[in-house]
C-alpha cells in the first residue's frame, strides 16, 4: 500500500468507528449539554464567518452560503419539532430524529470523503496550497452549500435546544 492510500485507509477507519458510535447513540435519549451546544454554534458560527470573509475572491460563495443556510435553518426547525424530550432530575433529554440525523451524517461524511479523495490526488501533484485550498473550497460550489447547511443546522438547532434546556431547568425548579 502507498502512503497516500495507507492515510486513506486509516481516515476511513476512523470515520467508520465514529458512524457507528454515532448511529448507536441515535437509538437512545441523549442529555443535552448546554456547554456542548454552546461550543457547536461557536466551532460553526467562527469557521462561516472564516469562508465568508474568504468571498472576495469568489463571490459566488455567499449564494451557495445563503441556500445553505436557508434550508439548514428550516432543517433544524423541522428537527427541533420532531424530537422527543423527557426530564429526569432537572436533566432535559431528547430523542432526536433518525431520518434528519442519518441525512445530516451521510451529507458531512460525503463531502468529507470526496474532499479526502481530492486532497489525495491533489498531493500527489504537488500542487501549492493557495491552489489546493481555493480548489478544494471556494470553487467547489457543493462543498460550500453543503457546509452552510451544516452550519446552519448546527446553530440554529443547538440555540433552540439551549432554549428548551433552559425553559426545561425554570419548570423543574418552579
Amino acid at each position: 500500500m502507498t502512503h497516500h492510500v495507507w492515510q486513506l485507509f486509516m481516515i476511513g477507519i476512523i470515520i467508520l468507528t465514529w458512524i457507528i458510535i454515532r448511529m448507536n447513540r441515535m437509538r437512545r435519549y441523549q442529555l443535552v449539554r448546554p456547554v456542548n451546544l454552546f461550543m457547536r454554534m461557536y466551532v460553526f458560527g467562527f469557521t462561516a464567518l472564516i469562508l465568508l470573509s474568504e468571498g472576495w475572491q469568489n463571490h459566488s460563495i455567499f449564494i451557495y452560503a445563503a441556500i445553505g443556510m436557508i434550508f439548514g435553518s428550516i432543517l433544524a426547525l423541522h428537527a427541533y419539532q420532531t424530537i422527543r424530550m423527557k426530564s429526569e432530575d432537572g436533566r432535559l433529554y431528547v430523542k432526536t430524529s433518525k431520518w434528519i440525523e442519518s441525512f445530516i451524517l451521510c451529507l458531512f461524511l460525503s463531502r468529507l470523503a470526496l474532499k479526502l479523495v481530492d486532497l489525495t490526488k491533489h498531493a500527489i501533484t504537488k500542487m501549492d496550497v493557495v491552489e489546493l485550498y481555493q480548489h478544494i473550497v471556494s470553487d467547489d460550489a457543493l462543498t460550500m452549500l453543503s457546509f452552510f447547511l451544516l452550519a446552519a443546522y448546527y446553530i440554529v438547532f443547538s440555540y433552540q435546544m439551549m432554549k428548551a434546556n433552559k425553559r426545561s431547568t425554570h419548570m423543574h425548579h418552579a
